[in-house]
């Protein structure tokens, strides 16, 4: 139960389960407020400005507003500001939810003071990539939440082929519940028809689209998708996953050589997905990378903040490239 003067920590190498978190913290503060006089606002590592943060989090709101203040991949970035972002956190006022969210695990962030501070606190959610029956009962869940049921030989298959990548998992459960929305059931039969590598494939030829600048194969993808069945949340769910994992593959590269096995270890990827983020990674710049990464930020937010449609943005994205 979310509460008001509350500081709330969610980390761990599972982006999908870390921002799914951020998603259910954020409806509990507007279903606890009523959705009146509240307001929302985020933060991205890559667009920090301490006297922006500062604002958002002490700054009285009108009309006794309540507030949800959510700063992401604040470490990923590299911000030398931690001392300061320690003090405006411990002056947070009690009208104030703020949530801390990271894709690293304890380890990488113990050298931290701001990190070591936020450990301490009483919420504080890890979530590391799922394996064995957890792996199992997610994906159950997740095809119930696209109307579905599943067999354990499905789930079997699935796992096979996508691993424990939740954003391919997800965006592949939604076009196999589309595809059995008569039946409403998730055979192994369907699973075989429509989910094989070529179907994981489509998010990098999405995005081998942008870095070559070839705006029309990126609309062809990107709606040869929702053809299939996936939903337009799902699309930019595993493409936002898929630019994560290069962001990460880029920056580990410029400090050392990978192969996919190495590679897979390292950012809990499956080999098959290590292997061709190796190769893409070549195609752009870091910058590059994490310039379409903001763009699917902001679709993301004006999908959940506006009636703006989704491939409408889709396409604006893909017009600036």
């Amino acid at each position: 139960m979310i509460i008001l003067n509350m500081l709330i920590f969610v980390y761990g190498h599972d982006a999908f389960q870390v921002k799914e978190k951020v998603e259910k913290l954020k409806n509990k503060f507007l279903e606890k407020n009523n959705g009146q006089n509240v307001l929302i606002s985020a933060i991205h590592g890559a667009e920090f400005s301490l006297p922006e943060f500062r604002n958002k989090v002490l700054s009285a709101g009108f009309f006794a507003e309540k507030k949800m203040v959510i700063l992401k991949d604040f470490l990923a970035e590299k911000n030398k500001n931690e001392k300061d972002i320690l003090e405006i956190i411990k002056k947070t006022p009690e009208e104030t939810v703020l949530v801390v969210c990271e894709n690293f695990s304890k380890g990488e962030m113990a050298k931290s003071e701001l990190f070591k501070f936020l450990f301490k606190q009483k919420y504080v959610f890890e979530f590391n990539p799922l394996s064995g029956n957890a792996l199992t009962v997610w994906v159950r869940e997740r095809a119930k939440f696209y109307g579905c049921e599943i067999d354990n030989e499905s789930i079997v298959l699935i796992c096979d082929i996508l691993g424990n990548d939740l954003w391919k998992i997800d965006l592949e459960l939604s076009k196999l519940c589309a595809y059995a929305a008569r039946e409403k059931k998730v055979s192994p039969a369907a699973v075989k028809k429509l989910l094989a590598k070529e179907a994981e494939d489509n998010i990098f030829k999405f995005v081998d689209a942008l870095a070559a600048k070839n705006k029309r194969l990126a609309l062809l993808v990107f709606e040869e998708e929702l053809r299939a069945g996936a939903s337009e949340l799902a699309i930019l769910g595993a493409v936002s996953g898929l630019v994560r994992t290069l962001i990460q593959t880029k920056s580990l590269l410029e400090k050392t050589a990978y192969n996919k096995n190495d590679l897979a270890k390292k950012i809990n990827i499956h080999p098959y997905v290590a292997q061709k983020s190796l190769a893409q990674a070549k195609n752009f710049h870091i910058n590059e990378l994490k310039n379409i990464y903001r763009e699917l930020l902001k679709i993301d937010m004006a999908i959940k903040t506006s009636a703006a449609p989704a491939k409408a943005m889709f396409g604006r994205m893909i017009a600036k490239i």
